[in-house]
């Protein structure tokens, strides 16, 4: 992404529109105001090697700030901007960046955060800036670009990205792609076997209707606005106006998770909303979509609905067009370029096709796979799969139990822990039932103290209170007998039998179901977390 290729020659062009106000950006002025970014991030200390993490919600300043990064060598980290402050403290001493782009709305959440997670000798040497007005412990991006050049920096770095990604261990993984030292005009194509199956182009218009910061938007950002296309980002994920956006803008590509396609769906009058004949790519990632789903697609978009898998890391990727989906349907798709796909047993050895095993990727090259390896060097995310006789992949379920809803991650020990601390809590676990539109929805069960009296409201509302809403249950049960291990950890296998199989007796008792369809829930399904 460097506004300059596009800005020399279609210096006028739509580079990103917010879907809802109609506020644009061209090329040029895209161009301009990143450089003075730049010039202020300079001017403050900051730079190459640095990073500026993104706490904002999805506005007209992003591509903005991380065009900014992007030509300063900087280390570009989005990050879930529903995080607490004790939340986002941890990434934010993990990642110790030198600055911060947010929102007056998030102002005070992130100094906050910056003050909990540095020492008193470290707080003034993050720049925060505010990007839509002034804020106590930051500065205004007007005040920040105002007497700025607009002129590039004098050396010009390509910047990398950095992503908190879902792992097995109950906490987000930080990963960073390397800095490769050359100016952002020679920047790398990314994904590029991808690109050329969906075809982005600079006669691409992009709808993304996800937050910003979850690692699929942001690159197909990146990738639509390095080829000259145009984004069209909204300012929060809804169906109807998501259809409306298709049309407004003449979207060619749009991005999904299988959550956001079953609400497209469910739209009421969908029969009657004329579809655009410019929409000819759309894609779907983050979770498996569901057979039933692409074909109602189908049905009602022609066939335009791609999907891929990967991970965020960038091991490999596998894509299934729409034709090879009605042959394969409920596959994920064979590995795309160099990726090569093993499915392996306990031991780490290949299985036959038609057998399920961990889903791993082989390293290609690089660091991951020298020279003088003696067999390939293996990456997994924890999915089960198999490869059936055509090497296509289908995905069965998750190593261990984290809870996959709405496309994104979602770890019970957290969850336990927040609940744990409530007074009247003796024991809890938490897991993932069925759920028709997010595919998973989260569910405590909770033992009760003796004594003690507590409701489902009161415990949804505690775990609101301590920790971003997309992490807390939509539902409550209790129980007098949760089942344990003689180690005291949790039997997580004969848990999600007894309280998470459909129609499953466990002589339990249900706590109230008021949350469910609950409308303080986080209306974008991509507030809940995400896999690539």
């Amino acid at each position: 992404m460097y506004p300059p290729s596009t800005a020399r020659t279609r210096p006028d062009a739509i580079a990103y529109v917010m879907a809802g106000s109609g506020e644009r950006i061209t090329y040029a002025e895209l161009d301009r105001r990143s450089n003075r970014l730049a010039r202020f991030w300079q001017s403050r200390g900051v730079g190459p090697g640095d990073s500026v993490v993104l706490v904002m919600e999805n506005s007209l300043a992003w591509p903005v700030a991380v065009a900014a990064g992007m030509r300063s060598g900087l280390y570009v980290t989005p990050v879930n901007w529903h995080l607490k402050p004790t939340e986002l403290a941890a990434l934010i001493q993990e990642d110790r960046p030198a600055a911060i782009v947010t929102s007056t709305a998030l102002a005070d959440r992130v100094v906050a955060a910056v003050d909990d997670s540095v020492d008193g000798s470290g707080r003034d040497q993050t720049v925060i800036v505010c990007a839509d007005g002034p804020a106590d412990g930051c500065v205004a991006l007007a005040d920040a670009l105002a007497g700025q050049l607009s002129e590039p920096l004098e050396r010009e770095l390509l910047g990398a990205r950095v992503l908190y990604s879902g792992g097995t261990t109950g906490r987000p993984k930080r990963f960073a792609q390397p800095l490769l030292g050359v100016h952002p005009a020679d920047a790398p194509r990314r994904h590029s076997g991808l690109v050329d199956e969906l075809g982005v182009g600079a006669d691409s218009v992009l709808l993304s209707p996800a937050p910003n910061y979850h690692a699929a938007p942001f690159t197909f950002q990146l990738i639509t606005l390095a080829a000259g296309g145009t984004v069209v980002c909204m300012e929060k994920f809804d169906a109807a106006g998501a259809m409306r956006a298709i049309t407004e803008y003449g979207v060619t590509h749009s991005q999904w998770v299988p959550t956001m396609l079953i609400r497209l769906l469910n739209l009421p009058d969908r029969e009657t909303i004329a579809l655009s004949p410019r929409h000819r790519v759309a894609f779907t990632s983050g979770a498996p979509c569901p057979p039933h789903v692409k074909e109602a697609i189908f049905e009602w978009w022609g066939p335009v609905l791609h999907e891929y898998y990967g991970a965020s890391e960038g091991y490999g990727h596998t894509y299934i067009s729409p034709t090879d989906a009605r042959s394969h349907p409920g596959s994920v798709g064979r590995p795309l370029g160099t990726a090569r796909v093993h499915i392996t047993d306990s031991a780490g050895a290949d299985v036959d096709p038609g057998v399920e095993g961990t889903v791993c990727f082989e390293a290609a090259g690089g660091p991951d796979r020298p020279a003088d390896a003696a067999r390939p060097v293996l990456k997994q995310m924890g999915d089960i799969g198999y490869l059936d006789d055509d090497g296509f992949l289908y995905l069965v379920g998750r190593r261990g139990f984290m809870i996959i809803s709405g496309g994104v991650n979602i770890y019970p020990e957290e969850i336990e822990s927040a609940l744990l601390a409530h007074p009247a809590v003796s024991d809890v676990a938490v897991v993932g039932v069925p759920d028709a539109e997010f595919g998973e929805s989260v569910k405590a069960v909770v033992e009760v103290r003796p004594g003690a009296s507590v409701s489902e409201d009161d415990l949804i509302a505690h775990a609101r209170e301590h920790l971003a809403h997309f992490k807390a249950p939509r539902s409550v049960e209790f129980t007098t007998d949760l089942p344990r291990l003689p180690t005291g950890k949790l039997d997580k296998r004969r848990l999600v039998d007894r309280f998470a199989t459909p129609g499953a007796d466990a002589g339990r008792s249900s706590g109230s179901s008021a949350t469910q369809g609950d409308p303080t829930m986080p209306t974008d399904p991509s507030q809940q977390g995400e896999r690539v």
